[in-house]
């Protein structure tokens, strides 16, 4: 019986630790998707500008 309450104790933490890791990545591909769409509207604004005071 203790055998069983420890693998089971087991894994629950595994899979707390497996959800938490995988929450990260989450947020970091949120955090970092953001950044890059930001980088990207800039740059075409800039284009954009520049063929505006091109005509």
């Amino acid at each position: 019986m203790v055998g069983l309450v420890s693998i089971l104790a087991g894994e629950i933490l595994y899979e707390s630790i497996k959800f938490v890791i995988m929450l990260g990545l989450l947020v970091a591909a949120v955090f970092i998707g953001g950044a890059l769409r930001k980088k990207k509207d800039a740059k075409k604004a800039r284009r954009e500008e520049e063929c505006n005071t091109e005509a």
